[in-house]
């Protein structure tokens, strides 16, 4: 990032258009495809007015200052700029699915003259630098809202936060901005000069950062150097499943007969852009005669593809074969390849196969082979670029397609391809694709190769020695850090049989035993009477909550439970589920009290937080394994058994322990919290299931709570809630005051200053530096140059 002589560093935060848009009409738009294709409308280059005698050939180019002159008041062009997409095409950040009910067609092409409404935020931004529109400083998304609306010429906040991205020292993303090939913003991370070797510096002033960044690649691949920069992984305890969604497409029949109407429309849009401007096709078969790295020149967040985890180096520096290279052409394969998509997918029972004897049988039908397939992708993105379409999210099915072609092409090993016709439920004939990828390592592996230091870390990342293996690399370190707290204040409690002696589990052969069913919900009926304000109860699927409650229904439970608390659920629709939270909430704000009942996999478990008296307690309603009998499971059990030596068992533990850690971690989120923590099946008590479970949970799980019966659970219970009411003494040494920091960095500066020290370590060590702040959780800094470092900290 870029140096500030006082010391002071630059941050920001990325987000989507419909987090960051301060434009008064466009913010206000429905969703999120709705915001992004007006945003688009507004401030793509063919609907801007070049200036005399330019016609931009990249928008990175417009979005460097070399776009239109700007006309005070009424903010309109008049267009016959020959130009590429702009900012958050197909691949930004919101871009699988944008745009709703209009098409690029209405812009104007040619020199028609046709007015077009143009985004004053935006072209305010375009006559902005970086040191015109932020000072050195932590932005937030709502602060940099704040300044860009502000500021004496307003800009599009939006729009500055990835130009800034190129100059700060942090950036805070999404994963899927780095990992997912789709959302590959992470593209724009280092493209600036500053970023290169010696060798690259100053190279952006005649070409633009978009050429720079591949001169910059190119000269890195040849020194074999990496980008000097470090990218940590928070809350990295599920970042296999995340690397392997990004690379998995599920096909539906509806989503290819919606892309077959694609290829027809965009024949008819290649028909009319043919009239009137031919020479708009005919300079991107040029383009395509030299290559993807030249015919790439789409937008700033597809400039650097050769990171981009679908397509290697080799194929982006290959020519697109000829017989795509004309835009009828390629509809016309897309075409061929749909029909027979329709075709495969035409069957009465369960298929699977490997994309080689996919790829085999498609090129003996269709005379289409890998090679051209995995360039579809791309082809498509360059294709709606030239026709200068806005709506993305209408042509999303024919997107969707083409990134199934690409994968099927690229990646012959790691994926499997599996055709159910009855997907939801059983007699409901509703087929469906899917291409999974079942190597998590794919989409990690460009992340290593291009960055000097990749962190990774999460307060349940355990155990850490089996994410190595999963994501394929050696780490420089291994780190776990002890979550440090002023009191024991949580009381982690093993429940393995009711009253009456009756074992405890969510066990498939016991989930329709009627004792077990009725001891969870007394359980829980006596937990409810002890515990003030909130609980929250985890179940392993939404299958078995709706049993079970349907059966305390039946029997009286909910009645009972009633009478102390207020009734929550969490259900597959998101808006009924946020509005069952506010309401749970405000129960425990006026004291009724409530319990939330959730899933263990479900998006409370993963991203709520229930912390003071929102959450006193949480049950975990068995063990939260995967279902065991999906085939996209066991073909990818199959395959790290073959690949990494990991035995089925040992990932299905694992994987199931994770996911209790991440439940029972939502009712502990400071250190003046505390909570009681049940995990309500016998399996727990197995020495083989604890040991999985994070260090700071081990360390308070007693071997007198490791075998309870209920009515001991609760007993217990009520002895943990009276200790935590009694008033205590916040321990002086787990924490450091803002003093105190200071104290220590004057004291650092001082140790530099006598002993002459380097703190840049070199090109063959690795430096480690582990900080804590003596408070709720430990964590890690780590920094190595020959591969990324796991830790994990507490809390």
């Amino acid at each position: 990032g870029t140096s500030f002589p006082d010391g002071r560093i630059l941050a920001l935060g990325m987000s989507a258009r419909r987090n960051m848009c301060i434009h008064p009409e466009v913010s206000q738009e429905p969703d999120r495809d709705s915001i992004d294709e007006k945003c688009r409308s507004l401030t793509a280059p063919w609907v801007r007015q070049p200036p005399a005698g330019l016609q931009p050939s990249t928008a990175v180019q417009a979005e460097e200052g070399q776009g239109a002159p700007r006309a005070n008041g009424s903010v309109s062009s008049s267009s016959n700029a020959n130009a590429n997409a702009n900012g958050g095409s197909a691949n930004g950040p919101a871009a699988a699915s944008s745009g709703s009910n209009s098409n690029a067609s209405s812009s104007s092409s040619g020199g028609g003259g046709k007015k077009a409404e143009l985004c004053e935020w935006y072209e305010n931004f375009e006559n902005l630098s970086i040191s015109e529109m932020v000072e050195p400083d932590v932005y937030t998304i709502d602060k940099l809202k704040t300044r860009a609306a502000k500021a004496v010429k307003p800009f599009c906040p939006y729009f500055a936060a990835r130009r800034l991205m190129q100059s700060a020292s942090v950036v805070v993303l999404n994963y899927q901005y780095v990992l997912d090939p789709k959302v590959a913003q992470a593209s724009l991370l280092g493209v600036g000069a500053s970023r290169g070797p010696p060798a690259a510096s100053g190279v952006q002033q005649g070409l633009g950062s978009l050429a720079a960044s591949h001169l910059v690649s190119q000269v890195r691949q040849a020194t074999k150097t990496k980008e000097p920069s470090i990218v940590v992984f928070d809350e990295a305890h599920n970042i296999d499943n995340v690397c392997i969604e990004a690379l998995s497409v599920n096909l539906t029949k509806e989503t290819l007969d919606r892309a077959l109407g694609n290829v027809r429309k965009l024949d008819e849009e290649i028909k009319k852009v043919k009239e009137h401007d031919q020479q708009r096709l005919q300079n991107e078969y040029n383009n395509l005669l030299h290559g993807l790295q030249a015919a790439g020149h789409i937008d700033e967040s597809t400039a650097s593809q050769m990171q981009n985890p679908v397509l290697p180096d080799d194929i982006v520096r290959e020519a697109v074969p000829g017989s795509i290279r004309r835009a009828e052409h390629f509809l016309l394969l897309l075409r061929r390849v749909i029909v027979y998509l329709k075709g495969y997918m035409r069957l009465f029972e369960v298929h699977s196969e490997g994309p080689l004897a996919f790829l085999r049988d498609l090129e003996e039908e269709t005379q289409v082979d890998g090679k051209t397939l995995k360039f579809c992708y791309e082809r498509l993105k360059s294709l709606l670029n030239t026709l200068r379409v806005t709506n993305l999210y209408e042509y999303h099915p024919l997107n969707v397609t083409t990134d199934f072609c690409t994968l099927v092409g690229t990646y012959w090993e790691g994926f499997i391809i599996i055709v159910d016709p009855y997907p939801e439920v059983t007699g409901k004939y509703d087929p469906l694709l899917q291409l999974s990828c079942l190597d998590s390592s794919l989409a990690m592996r460009p992340v290593i190769d291009r960055y000097q230091s990749v962190v990774l870390t999460s307060g349940t990342i355990s155990p850490l020695d089996l994410y190595p293996r999963l994501l394929g690399f050696q780490p420089v370190t291994t780190e776990s850090f002890a979550m440090s707290l002023d009191r024991n204040c949580i009381r982690p409690l093993v429940v393995t049989k009711g009253p009456d002696q009756v074992q405890l589990s969510s066990r498939y052969e016991l989930r329709d035993d009627v004792a077990v069913v009725r001891n969870y919900g007394d359980l829980l009926v006596s937990l409810a009477k002890e515990i003030p304000d909130g609980m929250v109860c985890f179940f392993t699927s939404y299958s078995y909550m709706e049993k079970v409650v349907a059966n305390w229904y039946e029997t009286g439970i909910i009645a009972k439970l009633q009478q102390h608390k207020l009734l929550f659920l969490e259900t597959k629709d998101i808006v009924a589920t946020t509005l069952a939270l506010n309401n749970f909430r405000k129960a425990c704000d006026c004291g009724r009290g409530a319990i939330f009942l959730s899933i263990a996999r479900g998006k409370v478990a993963e991203g709520i937080d229930f912390d003071r008296h929102y959450g006193r307690a949480v049950v975990l309603i068995g063990v939260p394994f995967q279902y065991t009998l999906s085939r996209i499971l066991k073909a990818r059990l199959d395959f790290m058994n073959e690949k990494f030596g990991i035995q089925e068992s040992e990932f299905l533990s694992f994987d199931a322990m994770r996911q209790a850690a991440q439940c029972i971690g939502r009712v502990i989120r400071s250190k003046s919290d505390y909570g009681i923590m049940i995990f309500a099946d016998s399996r727990y008590a197995r020495a083989d299931k604890r040991e999985k479970l994070p260090p700071w949970v081990r360390k308070y799980l007693e071997n007198s709570n490791l075998n309870l019966s209920t009515d001991l659970a609760v007993s217990t219970t009520r002895a943990f809630l009276k200790e935590m009411s009694q008033p205590y003494q916040i321990g002086k040494g787990t924490r450091l005051t803002a003093d105190e920091i200071k104290d220590l960095e004057a004291k650092h500066k001082r140790e530099k200053a006598t002993q002459g020290f380097t703190a840049a370590p070199s090109s063959s060590s690795s430096s480690q530096q582990a900080v804590t702040d003596r408070g709720g959780a430990a964590g890690a800094s780590v920094a190595g140059q020959h591969g990324p470092a796991a830790a994990a900290g507490g809390g």
